[in-house]
């Protein structure tokens, strides 16, 4: 099986069972420790954005994970009937050339994701924000 689905609910545990998932599928298919780390952080990272600020009320939401791997790319696709919001657009934080302690806390895990992915699409479709992530396995060294 190269393609995997994955449905989780939006609470924070469900972050850790995301990234366990998308590990065993990840071994599976026998994918660099680089791209499984990679891809991991950038779970992380998008799961907690969505549980954490795309829905406005405080109902049970599905969010829609699916990992698709061919011989030369893993693409996962984030699909959530959360509030409109398209990280693409979002502009890389500007204060990356400050020192750590002058640094306001947050605002990285986006530009972090841009960077360890080769390619990121996002579309509204029926309701849905839909985030398209791609990642070349070939060349894992991409930053």
């Amino acid at each position: 099986m190269n393609i995997l689905t994955l449905h989780i609910k939006n609470s924070l545990p469900e972050i850790a069972r995301s990234i366990e998932t998308f590990e065993a599928f990840a071994e599976d298919k026998a994918l660099s420790q680089r791209i499984v780390y990679d891809i991991s952080l950038c779970i992380d990272e998008l799961v907690t954005n969505i549980v954490s600020y795309a829905f406005k009320d405080d109902k049970e939401h599905i969010i829609e994970i699916q990992f698709r791997v061919t011989e030369k790319e893993i693409t996962l696709v984030f699909t959530d009937d959360g509030i409109e919001f398209d990280p693409v657009k979002k502009e890389d934080p500007i204060h990356l050339e400050h020192t750590v302690e002058e640094r306001p806390i947050g605002g990285l895990g986006i530009y972090l994701v841009k960077k360890l992915m080769n390619s990121i699409k996002y579309k509204r479709e029926d309701g849905k924000n839909i985030l398209t992530l791609t990642k070349f396995l070939e060349n894992s060294n991409k930053r």
